[in-house]
């Protein structure tokens, strides 16, 4: 990868979330989202659920830590309810 290419996916990494959170974490909440993650996004952030999807995906910090809020709820919400059947 030629040094001008490196630059630049630094720079789209470094614009995810304004650098708050890296590439990683983003990458690791993507990969726990499920059916319907981002319609509670939606409701969450009082937009439609396209417009929640797109807020996350530019790396919007608020999106970012209400979708993570979000998943982390629901896990553990549904690990509760199997520990008590």
């Amino acid at each position: 990868m030629s040094r001008q290419q490196d630059k630049t996916m630094e720079k789209i990494n470094n614009v995810l979330t304004n650098g708050l959170k890296s590439k990683k974490e983003i990458d690791l909440l993507e990969n726990r989202l499920q059916y319907g993650d981002y319609t509670t996004l939606g409701a969450a952030l009082s937009c439609s659920p396209d417009a929640a999807k797109k807020r996350f995906i530019r790396g919007n910090i608020e999106a970012f830590n209400a979708l993570d809020r979000i998943i982390t709820n629901r896990e553990d919400l549904v690990k509760d309810l199997q520990n008590k059947l």
